[in-house]
Order: C-alpha cells, then structure tokens, then sequence
C-alpha cells in the first residue's frame, strides 16, 4: 500500500469505507426482500416493487434536477458549506412545492392507474400511500445529494443505507406481528423516509442560511438542473422500464421473480456507485478550476479501480446464480438465466466508467440527455419485442442492449468533449 500514490491511496480508501456501506445496505436489502416475499407473499413484492419503482421516477421527475445540479454547481463554483446549504435550501422550497402536483394527481388517479395500467385492485392503496408521501421522497433525495456535493459521504452513507433499512426492517416486523398484510408492505417504507426527513433536517438546518445572500436565481438552477432532469430520469427508466412493462405485460409473480434477480445482478454496481459518489464532486472540481490532466488521471484510476473489483463479483454471480435465487425460494429460481444476463450488463458498465455523471460534471448534461433519450426507446421496443415471447429473460435482453448502447456512446462523446477515454 506505501507504493501506491498518495491520490490512487486516499481514492481506494474513501471508496472502501463507502463500499462497506454499501454492502450493509445490500445485506438489509436482501433482508427486507427476504422478509416481504416470505412474511407477505412473491406477489406482494411485486406490488411493492412496483410501486417503489413509481414512486422513485416521480421523485425523479419532481426533483427536476435539482440534486445532480447541488453536486455539480458545489463543486464548480467552490462554494463554501452556507453557501451550498443556501443552495439546498433553494433546491428544496422549489421541489417542494412543484411536488404538490404529483400528489394531488396520484391521489385521483390511484384507482384508474391501478384497475386500468396494471390491473390489479390492490395496488390502488399503494399508490395512494406515494400520493401522501411523495414530498418526503423528493427532500430525502435532495439531503443525500447534498452530503455528497459537500463530500460529507458518512452523513451521506448513514441516512442512505443504515437508518432507512433499519426503521425499514422495525416497521415490517411491527406490521406483521400486528397481521397487517397488502399495502402495509410499502407503509412501512413511506414511514421510514418520514423519519429520515426529519433526521436530515436537524442534522443540515442553520439559522444563518436566512442570512446568507443568493448564491444562482430560481431560473438559473433550474436552467442547470433541467437537462440532468431528463437524462437522471431516462437513467434510472432504463433500469426500471422492463419492471414496469413487466407489470403492464405479465404478472405480479413475474415482476417480483425479475427484480430479485435484477437486484442481485446489480450487486457488481456497488463497486461503480462507491467509486463514482467519491469522485463525482471531485469531477466538477477538477473541470471548473481547468485541470484537465488531474480529471484524466482521476476517471482512468477510478475506471481501473471499479474494472478490478467488478470481474469477480460477476463472475461469482454467473457461477451462482441457481444456488443464489434458491435463498428466495424454489419458484425464483426461474430467474437464474435473467440474473447472468443482468450481470454482463453489469461488467460492460464497470469497463466503461462512470460515464453519465463524467458528463454531467463537465457540462456536458445535454449531451448525456440526447444519449439517454435515444436509449430510453431502444429499450421499450426491445422489452416490447422480446417480453411477449421470453418473459422476464426478454426484459433483461433489452436491458442489456440499451445500457451497451448507452455506456459505449457515452465513451465516445467523453473521448470527443475531453479528450481522453474513460479507461486508457
């Protein structure tokens, strides 16, 4: 360890203790998964799921933005820690009220969405529970991106990984004992994001923020923040897509059997997300003072570091994957083929880096949202195509292809805007 250099050093170390994190929010997730599927039935986790997967892509869409804009503006601009609060601050009045809309709409239209959309009548509770709630979703993202923009990643990891799965874990025992079923599931969660708020906003909260003068405009945020908008939602869409026309085009067995092993194929993102909350500040940093050389050096290091970590985590899951899914049940085992094919996707986004917020932090954040825009359809008429006749290992073909499409593009914009490719 005394041979490497110094920068290479303090990256593999704050990405550890980041990974560890990780790997404790990953076990309780498993354990949560494990929990729902065995207490209250593979069904209600799909239900669950679904809704989750609804629920996080409204977050997105009325976060409009705003927390990849905290990281990137933060950083580019060096802000001090009052200024980015007043920045947060301004970042959270704005959702706040825009998510008003949201609830209100999802409120009326639960029972048309749930009967109509997914056919399935219990899922009108669910959706009312994100109805409520959906305001706390939105504020908790923002927290997060705010621990990380002031490089704060052990605030960041706590309110992400620990406590949110732990109350989580509390409140799915106390439904149960109390024999509540059906949407009680996703109560729980809604319930533990409440709490977190509430955390976060003791822990962040200043007096002097009110004092401090305007660091952008309302118009100037959101003039930054709308193209990452639609790149974060198209993002996290292309992970979700196949979920939620898996809801529309199968059942609630079949997206439950999908997402347990397309969360366990995603294991291998816990070496490209600990890495990339690392240096995504560092990115914007590195690209707002000019330092070009340094911002090279950091994303091949970074990309070499996630590559190494990557390949035997795939390859066990590869190896695995029957044994693995047994642990959720006999009937999930169906899966094992959707979970090696997750997995390569896995390995090719690893290869590539942390290509979308690479673009995002330079700038580049219209360039990352006709990227993903142009994925985003790939994958709807690949899942279109190939759900019909392959089922859940269909929905996980197309995912592969659109995130081939997408990390491959990515490298040659990043190779054209900057000079350099993400890992040589």
């Amino acid at each position: 360890m005394n041979n490497i250099q110094p920068h290479i050093r303090k990256l593999i170390s704050s990405s550890g203790i980041n990974f560890l994190f990780r790997i404790f929010g990953l076990g309780t997730s498993f354990l949560i998964v494990l929990l729902i599927s065995r207490l209250f039935g593979v069904a209600n986790y799909g239900s669950y799921s679904l809704t989750f997967t609804i629920a996080q892509a409204i977050a997105m869409i009325f976060g409009l933005g705003i927390p990849n804009a905290l990281i990137m503006l933060i950083g580019i601009r060096n802000f001090n820690e009052i200024e980015a609060k007043k920045l947060l601050f301004k970042g959270l009045k704005i959702t706040l009220l825009f998510s008003l809309i949201p609830a209100f709409l999802l409120y009326l239209s639960a029972d048309f969405i749930a009967n109509k959309f997914f056919d399935n009548t219990a899922l009108n509770h669910f959706l009312e529970i994100v109805a409520y709630t959906i305001p706390f979703f939105i504020i908790h993202e923002l927290f997060l991106y705010y621990f990380i923009s002031v490089k704060k990643f052990i605030s960041y990891n706590i309110f992400m990984f620990v406590l949110p799965n732990l109350f989580l874990i509390l409140f799915l025992f106390l439904f149960y004992f109390m024999a509540k079923s059906d949407y009680y599931t996703f109560l729980a969660f809604a319930l533990s994001i409440i709490l977190i708020v509430f955390i976060e906003f003791i822990v962040v909260y200043e007096s002097k923020i009110h004092k401090t003068p305007n660091v952008i405009s309302n118009k100037g945020l959101l003039k930054t923040a709308s193209p990452m908008l639609f790149s974060g939602l198209l993002l996290y869409l292309l992970n979700w897509t196949d979920v939620i026309m898996l809801g529309i085009m199968t059942n609630e067995s079949e997206v439950g059997i999908y997402n347990i092993a397309y969360k366990i194929g995603s294991v291998g993102f816990l070496v490209i997300v600990s890495v990339s909350t690392i240096i995504t500040p560092k990115i914007a940093e590195l690209y707002g003072s000019g330092n070009l050389q340094e911002l090279k050096k950091l994303i091949h290091n970074s990309t070499r570091l996630i590559s190494v970590l990557t390949i035997p985590l795939v390859l066990f899951l590869v190896i695995g994957s029957e044994y693995i899914l047994s642990f959720f049940g006999e009937n999930v085992i169906v899966g094992s083929s959707t979970l090696i094919i997750v997995s390569v996707g896995v390995l090719f986004s690893a290869m590539a880096g942390n290509v979308d917020q690479i673009l995002n932090m330079t700038n580049n954040q219209i360039v990352l949202r006709n990227i993903t825009i142009i994925s985003f359809f790939i994958n709807i008429i690949f899942n279109f195509i190939l759900i019909p006749n392959y089922g859940i290992k269909g929905a996980a073909i197309a995912s592969l292809i659109s995130n081939v499409f997408i990390n491959a593009v990515c490298v040659y914009y990043i190779k054209k805007k900057l000079g350099f490719y993400t890992l040589f």
